[in-house]
């Protein structure tokens, strides 16, 4: 077997090996993305304050961001938590409203046996969707208790970090210096946070104002687990939209509230989209539309729906690092969009 085979078959068997760690250790690890996540969210909004209130001590500016970024996890953990059970109880109701309406389509559609949600989509058992919320919850409070703590440990060790990464560029003699290569990834992982954080409250409020005013049961908490999935590409604000509309079939006698809902936050997206993304956007995702949809897959896969709503930045993450790396940069290149994921000043025949 000649070296290149060798090679090829190290590679695979240790991707196969880092594919199962992922996986197996995704308890420990989906906390401490998420707080590397938060903590870039911190330093945007520190970058974001200081530029609006140069006088302030920046350890102040860093206590405040840090604390508006906690408060706000923690409060909205508490609402969808509340929120998810409410709706574990409105269930019922919603499943029952839906039969309903099945049935009433039946003779519309001239079918000798009206159709029901059961021989649709099969048996639902509210007990075991109540169970599995329960420990849900229980599963992210610990995930949150251990997040919090990788969060208060990253900041902390904000300077010691950027010795080490100093030292580890000169003790490495790499054309691009370790530091330079972690900065130019964080940028570019902070702005696509930033930009996200930025539309998806917009378009959460926007929401909410919409849901608020046909009268919706739980719309705090539907505009929060909106905001979450306007995270997540493609897919996120259309099952943002439906699911809400589906529970005001539930709730009122009529169908326009849930018409209103809809439609209130796809006008939303769509401005959102149209009007400010692309202002706020600019170079902040650079991957291919299929390479998303595979990213979305492949974390969704390992880590769930946690996995979805962090399979850009992790897929931007690993773009950026295996276009560091002669040997894997034809792997950044199928990643990306415009086929030029190079750093800047790193021309593609540097070894």
């Amino acid at each position: 077997m000649d070296t290149r085979s060798i090679n090829l078959s190290l590679g695979i068997i240790a991707m196969t090996c880092g594919i199962g760690a992922l996986y197996f250790l995704a308890p420990v690890l989906i906390p401490l993305v998420l707080a590397f996540v938060l903590a870039i969210l911190v330093n945007s909004l520190v970058r974001f304050i200081g530029d609006r209130w140069r006088a302030a001590p920046r350890w102040a500016v860093l206590v405040l961001a840090a604390l508006v970024v906690t408060l706000g996890t923690a409060i909205a953990f508490v609402i969808l938590a509340q929120g998810a059970a409410n709706v574990v109880r409105e269930m019922p109701q919603l499943i029952g409203r839906i039969d309903t309406l099945l049935r009433q389509t039946g003779p519309a559609l001239h079918l000798r046996k009206p159709p029901d949600l059961a021989s649709i989509v099969g048996e639902i058992s509210v007990p075991s969707i109540a169970a599995g919320v329960a420990g849900s919850v229980g599963h992210l409070f610990s995930g949150l208790v251990l997040m919090i703590a990788y969060f208060g440990f990253i900041l902390a060790g904000r300077t010691r970090a950027t010795r080490k990464l100093a030292s580890l560029s000169a003790l490495s003699g790499a054309k691009i210096p370790i530091e330079a290569a972690v900065n130019h990834i964080s940028t570019g992982v902070e702005l696509y946070v930033w930009v996200h954080t930025v539309t998806g409250l917009i378009i959460a409020g926007a929401s909410a104002l919409v849901m608020f005013a046909v009268g919706l049961d739980n719309a705090l908490f539907w505009s929060i687990l909106l905001f979450l999935l306007c995270y997540i590409p493609i897919i996120g604000v259309t099952v943002g939209s439906i699911v809400p509309a589906l529970f005001a079939l539930g709730q009122f006698p009529g169908w326009w509230q849930s018409a209103v809902i809809f439609g209130g936050i796809q006008v939303a997206a769509g401005l959102v989209g149209n009007l400010i993304f692309p202002r706020l956007q600019a170079a902040t995702q650079n991957i291919d539309p299929v390479a998303t949809l595979f990213a979305l897959a492949f974390w969704g896969f390992l880590w769930g729906l946690t996995g979805a709503f962090l399979a850009i930045p992790l897929t931007m993450i690993v773009m950026m690092v295996c276009a560091y790396f002669p040997q894997t940069r034809w792997l950044a290149i199928l990643l990306s969009n415009d086929a030029d994921p190079l750093f800047p000043g790193l021309s593609a025949d540097e070894e």
